[in-house]
């Protein structure tokens, strides 16, 4: 176990308050999405399951008996049992109906684990908005809990809901900074860091990504120190400062331990790097071997879109082509997904690299009325010059300038190849 450190301490003897966060975004009562997402009579479960837990945890002890009882226990038991569920997601199920039972009152903390491992299930199932809603549960059940509502604020982030996620993060990083708990603190930055890179706020991703940094090292904790790194590596991409950014790329690989997951996600940012400076060859091959590794839709569907770019600046229309397609069918399936509008762009830039017009003006076309409902003005940007570039049958892409100096260059071949020999042989945690 890594040794736990406390964070920056403020002034002396100034008390440390922790925000609130948001619960609901657009519903109008607590777990709509829920219904909306699951519109069967396993819904009406899930989302009683959820009620219930919220009521119960916003509710105080002495005052749950005037609104539980055993009746409504018995009840909720007999419909848990009449719709069809994995044995491990009913058992969650059947305990939190625990919470019903005014007489028999399950412990706060097993409530908040069960909550827990059905939001990871029901985001396995595809079902982002009832995952979010169950580790909503867990973060209220456990509320001195940073690790729970850290949860809530990535499950957040990944799903596009920026306002309700950075209340959550901070509400992790308040807490984490109380329990000296330099682990979520390092974690919670880096997730708020995230959530400024997507709505193009670089400068305030960047103190975010150095405050997780600074913590992780002094805390000895490497993975989040590796973590770090390649965040900063990715500012250091977007603000175009190319030698920091390759500087950063080696750090971060010497500093991944071997198993470790951050591993395919440096392995795929650094080769799109390559990709914007035109080293299509280079980045390719990167991009395969990470694909093997990739299972979640929302990280297949960021692969596959980088696949796709690299493969019409490589001039391969055939794998251009089967990416293409993997692409828009997981599009297809998840529309909520984070990285939907970015993967967009990455098609409609591979087809503008082959010249392939009706491609680049259906992807960006649909990236860019996407980006604009989820209030993304860069990939709206983006996706317009695209248009643009259809309209008029050319295409000029203003490119990241490789570095000059040959031994930099020769470096980043080196590490290209040490990257797909690693992930050649990568097993996962």
């Amino acid at each position: 176990m890594p040794r736990r450190e406390p964070p920056p301490a403020g002034r002396a003897g100034r008390p440390y308050v922790v925000p609130p966060a948001l619960l609901r975004s657009g519903e109008p009562f607590d777990g709509h999405h829920v219904l909306d997402e699951v519109r069967s009579p396993l819904g009406v479960v899930l989302w009683e399951g959820v009620r219930d837990v919220v009521l119960w945890a916003t509710t105080a002890p002495a005052n749950r008996p005037r609104l539980f009882g055993r009746r409504a226990h018995e009840e909720r038991l007999a419909a848990l049992h009449a719709v069809e569920l994995e044995p491990d997601a009913r058992g969650n199920l059947v305990l939190l109906a625990g919470v019903l039972d005014a007489e028999r009152q399950p412990d706060r903390q097993a409530v908040a684990r069960a909550c827990r491992k059905l939001a990871f299930w029901a985001e396995e199932l595809l079902l982002p908005r009832t995952s979010i809603w169950y580790a909503q549960a867990a973060a209220l059940a456990a509320p001195e809990s940073a690790e729970h509502a850290y949860t809530v604020g990535l499950l957040c982030r990944r799903n596009a809901d920026y306002i309700r996620a950075e209340t959550w993060y901070r509400r992790a990083i308040g807490l984490a900074r109380r329990r000296r708990d330099a682990q979520v603190y390092a974690r919670a930055h880096i997730g708020l860091g995230d959530l400024w890179m997507q709505l193009s706020d670089y400068r305030r991703a960047r103190l975010a990504f150095e405050r997780a940094y600074k913590t992780a090292r002094r805390a000895g904790i490497r993975t989040l120190r590796a973590e770090a790194l390649h965040e900063l590596f990715t500012v250091a991409v977007e603000t175009n400062t190319v030698v920091d950014a390759e500087t950063y790329a080696q750090k971060a690989f010497r500093a991944c331990p071997l198993r470790h997951g951050l591993l395919p996600r440096l392995a795929h940012d650094v080769a799109v790097f390559w990709m914007l400076q035109e080293f299509y060859v280079r980045a390719l091959p990167v991009f395969q071997a990470v694909l093997g590794t990739m299972t979640r839709p929302n990280d297949r569907l960021m692969v596959l879109s980088s696949i796709a770019r690299a493969a019409g600046g490589a001039g391969r229309v055939d794998i251009f082509a089967n990416a293409w397609v993997d692409t828009w069918q997981i599009i297809d399936d998840c529309p909520t997904l984070e990285c939907v509008t970015s993967s967009l762009l990455r098609l409609a830039y591979g087809s503008a690299l082959l010249h392939d017009w009706e491609r680049v003006e259906l992807a960006a076309r649909h990236a860019m009325e996407l980006a604009q409902t989820r209030g993304q003005a860069q990939v709206a940007q983006e996706a317009n010059a695209l248009l643009e570039a259809a309209e008029r049958h050319h295409f000029s892409q203003a490119l990241i300038s490789p570095p000059a100096e040959p031994a930099v260059l020769e470096e980043a071949d080196n590490l290209a190849r040490a990257l797909v020999k690693r992930l050649a042989g990568y097993v996962g945690t």
